[in-house]
């Protein structure tokens, strides 16, 4: 993950500063050459296709709503499948005009997705909702919840929920800007806010620092090999490191059901059964 940030979290301004200027390096690894970037988002966009494939998925004439819409990203991947409909939001004002003037066929509204009633401003029915690297950057416990309520409110029942998060095992990481809360804290809260849990499935082994470690001798080992070697590399020889690290943890991700850093969870939302008095 990014390096640690003060403990005071304005997203508003956090987002508007990180905004400054547009590029994929803003809403991906900042602190990472965009050549770079370019292979985490390649490994992201397959990770997340993988698992909404395997959970029946069509994007043609589908409906999406894409939480933290960013850059852009996603959206032009929706549009080169050819979905049917997609609104964004996002908390920073500077990436909704620039997506709006990319993108003048879709709706992008700025949105802190920690405010109730999100499907007031959105509409409900959709297909799907991603929200790929977007949960852990709702630090306030009392806003976790709500956020998962609205994403709940916006899908038709059925409909599926895409999320990019750590899910770590052993406890809580406070980042400041990023809170990484465990798999059985998200179980929880998704059961309350009417999900099932379809798919988890690791994304990344090598390709980003990791931090969840079984022992903390595994994981001051990894901390020194990415700082001293791998991110050096990475800065020297951003494409080649990306393609070295893509190979690697395409790989690994293909045998292995754990990993040490992000991954992509698929969730359903419950259809709920109406009882039938008999006449």
């Amino acid at each position: 993950m990014p390096g640690r940030q003060p403990n005071t979290y304005d997203a508003e301004a956090y987002w508007a500063k990180r905004y400054s200027s547009i590029d994929i390096t803003r809403s991906g690894y900042f602190d990472l050459p965009l050549r770079y970037n370019l292979w985490l988002y390649r490994k992201k966009k397959e990770r997340l296709l993988q698992g909404l494939r395997n959970a029946g998925f069509h994007a043609q004439g589908a409906s999406v709503l894409e939480v933290g819409a960013g850059t852009g990203v996603y959206v032009e991947l929706w549009k080169s499948l050819g979905i049917r409909h997609l609104v964004g939001i996002d908390i920073s004002t500077a990436a909704t005009q620039a997506l709006q003037a990319r993108f003048p066929e879709y709706a992008f509204h700025k949105r802190d997705l920690a405010q109730p009633t999100l499907c007031d401003l959105v509409g409900r029915e959709f297909d799907l909702v991603t929200a790929v690297d977007i949960l852990y950057h709702v630090v306030d416990d009392a806003g976790f919840p709500i956020a998962l309520a609205n994403l709940a409110d916006t899908l038709k029942p059925g409909g599926l929920l895409a999320i990019h998060d750590g899910f770590v095992h052993a406890r809580e990481l406070d980042f400041g800007y990023i809170k990484l809360r465990t798999l059985e804290t998200y179980r929880a809260a998704l059961v309350a806010a009417g999900f099932d849990i379809v798919s988890r499935a690791p994304t990344f082994f090598a390709m980003v620092k990791g931090y969840d470690f079984k022992s903390a001798w595994a994981a001051t080992l990894s901390n020194r090999i990415w700082h001293r070697l791998t991110c050096p590399l990475i800065q020297r020889f951003p494409d080649v490191m990306g393609r070295l690290g893509y190979g690697i943890d395409r790989l690994l991700g293909s045998v292995l059901s754990e990993g040490p850093s992000l991954e992509m969870m698929v969730c359903r939302k419950k259809i709920k059964l109406t009882a039938i008095m008999p006449g």
